[in-house]
């Protein structure tokens, strides 16, 4: 097909020495090739979805907007490299509200300063002093710490100055204020492997979920369906770092197709009435 085209494109150059009015049709049909097999319009039909399955469709819309916020928390501490300042923490605050907090540490683990300042729910930071082989390749880490008042995810960003490693970032939220980021939040599970950090509105499901053989499974997939309890779960990993957050709904059942409705006959127009007699004018006298 190319050869059509270029093949074209010589024959245009070779008539171009005997004038403008021998080379037009080549041209013409030159274009016309370019235009239909070299620089195609696209095309998209927005209204094809990729698929008719309902339990991937309402999964992506519970789990997509929770997920992007995350993805925009990570793009946003990998852009960070040296210890942060007042104004860059409280546009994280702001943009990010579902967030508890931000921290800096120092390389051992210790609380350097935090925002907010006080906060009731006791996030032990110092997991995350164990990742140095992580930091010293200027990779993030991520921790789960169990508290009196549920789970926080813990996401660090190791700080440097010039090639000195200085300290930690960490950023933490509690799964269940990500979660509310979902149209149907109940709906929605999050864990990581071997703990259920938002259960919606079904506690078993989630802690039944979360102690699945997750090792094994994301060894050679990042999403499929597992049945616990004689119920099937969608679910979908995701990376944070070196390990994984699981998004879940339990599968949507397809709604049976209703037949549709035989067309009825139209219906025949009303006859016409017929036109009232003249009246009858009586002979001039």
């Amino acid at each position: 097909m190319h050869k059509r085209v270029i093949l074209a494109l010589v024959a245009c150059a070779l008539f171009a020495a005997a004038g403008c009015d021998t080379v037009k049709p080549y041209w013409k049909s030159t274009k016309k090739m370019y235009k239909e097999y070299v620089n195609v319009d696209p095309t998209i039909d927005l209204s094809d979805l990729g698929t008719s399955d309902p339990t991937v469709l309402k999964f992506a819309e519970l789990f997509t907007p929770v997920d992007a916020q995350l993805e925009y928390l990570l793009r946003a501490l990998s852009a960070q490299d040296a210890p942060p300042e007042a104004e860059w923490v409280q546009k994280v605050m702001t943009s990010f509200p579902w967030l508890t907090g931000l921290a800096e540490l120092s390389p051992n683990g210790t609380v350097v300063r935090r925002e907010p300042a006080f906060s009731i729910k006791n996030v032990d930071f110092t997991p995350l002093a164990d990742f140095e082989n992580l930091y010293k390749q200027r990779k993030m880490a991520a921790a789960v710490s169990v508290t009196e008042l549920g789970a926080e995810v813990m996401i660090a960003k190791p700080l440097y100055v010039e090639n000195d490693f200085v300290g930690i970032l960490v950023a933490h939220f509690d799964a269940a204020s990500l979660a509310k980021q979902s149209p149907e939040p109940g709906k929605l599970l999050i864990m990581s492997p071997g703990e259920a950090l938002w259960s919606g509105d079904d506690q078993s499901a989630g802690q039944a979920m979360s102690q699945l053989k997750w090792k094994n499974i994301l060894k050679s997939n990042v999403s499929g369906q597992d049945t616990v309890g004689g119920r099937k779960f969608q679910w979908q990993a995701r990376a944070v770092a070196q390990t994984f957050l699981i998004y879940a709904i339990e599968t949507v059942k397809a709604q049976p197709k209703q037949p549709k409705a035989a067309p009825q006959p139209a219906a025949e127009p009303a006859p016409a009435e017929a036109p009232a007699p003249a009246p009858v004018q009586a002979p001039a006298q």
